[in-house]
């Protein structure tokens, strides 16, 4: 069994926007040789999210939407209250409870996925990415990948089943 860890680092370009991790997480599992596993994704920040589903501006806008409806800007957070708050404060303290509690609500702090014959086995719309729900930053995303490397030409050992061979074949 191996188990290989890389970071990205990555900045949305404005607050609830998207960041398409697709192609880091593609790279990160090139690098490792893994053909049969898991690759875990990590955000290292609690106000912004990683998220599996189709890249589609429809899709995002209303996500969107929806959480502005769910959770609007405007109201009491606790977190920002700085009368209140006496945990975790440094310097210049930013306003941003609504960035937690969006995070919270989303429990997107990792996602899990599948991989097999060397591929992650996301759907075929799916894509992985970031939901920058505060002030852009650099963010950081931890790739570990976790299983075994098959030598493609070792006959003694198994193959990708039928599922996985239809599943890239309809991608």
């Amino acid at each position: 069994m191996i188990s290989i860890t890389s970071t990205a680092t990555v900045r949305a370009p404005r607050r609830l926007s998207f960041v398409d991790l697709t192609p880091q997480l593609e790279d990160a599992l090139a690098t490792t040789g893994l053909t049969e596993g898991l690759l875990v994704a990590f955000c290292r920040h609690t106000t912004c999210g990683l998220l599996v589903n189709e890249w589609e501006d429809g899709a995002q806008e209303d996500l969107l939407r929806r959480l502005a409806l769910l959770v609007p800007d405007r109201g009491y957070f606790a977190h920002d209250d700085l009368d209140r708050r006496t945990q975790n404060l440094v310097p210049d303290e930013r306003a941003n409870g609504r960035a937690h509690v969006v995070q919270m609500l989303l429990g997107g702090s990792s996602q899990v996925i599948p991989v097999s014959g060397g591929i992650p086995l996301l759907g075929r719309w799916q894509r992985l990415f970031l939901l920058e729900l505060d002030e852009p930053k650099d963010r950081s995303v931890v790739f570990q990948t976790v299983g075994s490397h098959i030598e493609a030409n070792d006959p003694d050992l198994p193959r990708l089943n039928p599922w996985t061979e239809q599943l890239e074949r309809s991608r």
